[in-house]
This record gives C-alpha cells, sequence and structure tokens, in this order.
C-alpha cells in the first residue's frame, strides 16, 4: 500500500467518504426500530432493494472522485457486446473509458435515474453490490454471466457477518470474482465494525486502474 494511504493527509482525505458511508449505513440496519420492522416483515420500511440501490450510488460516488482527472467514469448500466447485439446483466457499477452509446433517464438537470448502455470494448471492471452478503448468497452466475464481457468482475457488500467475511471471499474467488471487500460487520450478537483497511485497499485497486489507463 502506498505510503500517502498509510499516514498523513492523503489517509484522512482517503478514508472521510468511507467514515461517512459505514456510519450512515449502518445506522439504518442496527437501529432498533429498523430491525424490528424488518423482522416483521412490515408495511412502512425502507425495501432491501433501495438500501442497495443507496449503497451502490454512494460507491459510484466515491469511485468518480477517486478517478477523477482520467480518461475512466464510473457509471451504472449495461454493457453492450462487441456486435451492439446483446446486453450482459444489470452492473450495479461499470468502472469504464469514457463515452457512452445511450444514456436513459439522464438528460435533465436533476436526473431521476442516470443508466447508461456501454461499449464492451470500454469496460474496465464491474462491480456487483450487495447489502447483506452471506456465504450461501454469492451470486454465481452472476460471475459466470460477466465473464465474457468484462475481465476484472469485483464484488463489494455494504455488510456482512463477522464470522462470514473470510469465507465469503474464499467462496466468491471460487466462483471467478477477482476481488471481494464489505464496509464493515455486524451481527444481532456484536457491534457493527468498520474495515478501515479493506477501504483503504479498494481505493488502492482503483488507482491501479486509474494507472493503467494512462
Amino acid at each position: 500500500m502506498n505510503s500517502n494511504i498509510q499516514i498523513g493527509h492523503g489517509r484522512l482525505l482517503c478514508e472521510e467518504r468511507f467514515n461517512m458511508m459505514w456510519a450512515n449505513l449502518s445506522n439504518w440496519r442496527i437501529d432498533s426500530f429498523m430491525r424490528q420492522l424488518e423482522a416483521k416483515k412490515q408495511k412502512g420500511r425502507i425495501l432491501p432493494f433501495v438500501r442497495g440501490l443507496r449503497f451502490s450510488a454512494l460507491l459510484i460516488y466515491a469511485i468518480r472522485e477517486i478517478l477523477s482527472g482520467t480518461n475512466l467514469n464510473t457509471d451504472w448500466g449495461h454493457l453492450l457486446d462487441e456486435s451492439s447485439t446483446l446486453c450482459s446483466c444489470e452492473c450495479d457499477i461499470i468502472i469504464h473509458r469514457n463515452g457512452h452509446v445511450r444514456q436513459w433517464n439522464g438528460d435533465s438537470k436533476d436526473p431521476i435515474m442516470d443508466f447508461r448502455f456501454i461499449e464492451q470494448q470500454k469496460a474496465v471492471a464491474v462491480i456487483s453490490c450487495k447489502s447483506y452478503l452471506g456465504s450461501s448468497k454469492i451470486d454465481k452466475e452472476y460471475c459466470e454471466s460477466m465473464e465474457p464481457f468484462v475481465k476484472k468482475i469485483w464484488l463489494f457488500a455494504e455488510c456482512c457477518g463477522p464470522r462470514s467475511a473470510k469465507n465469503i471471499q474464499k467462496k466468491a474467488l471460487d466462483y471467478g470474482y477477482e476481488k471481494f471487500w464489505y464496509l464493515y460487520t455486524w451481527s444481532k450478537e456484536t457491534t457493527p465494525k468498520p474495515n478501515r483497511d479493506g477501504w483503504n485497499e479498494f481505493v488502492e485497486e482503483v488507482r491501479k486502474l486509474k494507472q493503467q489507463s494512462i
């Protein structure tokens, strides 16, 4: 890991978004009122897919900042195959060289949705995002279906159990994911524990993409 991440202003600036993300997201998971609603599947609760969408959006904003000033960008969308005939699975996050074939609902100043169709050859990496991930919930088929489109397929969870993180990582790598990260661990018996080292490693991997694109 580069020294500017280990100490000093570089590390503090790098971790600002991380501190905000894990604190805000974990609060919505561990709050007793929220847990009661979730346990009963009660109406009036915030649905998991909305929380998952928020997580992937926050991660996109963070990656865009890391990649600022380069010819790489980050979006939610589909990859188009080389013949522009078929699309990949939906990609929570696509890191790609600048440019897109089409942008849906992103033309206004305050778009409700910003979904892009990216040419396969422009893709550098994709990230599958999960709100809460257990080892039995890793999507093997997603990884297999994305392999013809892009080499780097990463997996990023907002949260996983403290005892399952290593097992998830091993299984994810066995399934073909190149990397796995998580923001924090938590269970009903433990308090949230942020994965600061994992975040800094993730930032370094994104920066490697930046260097490779020069």
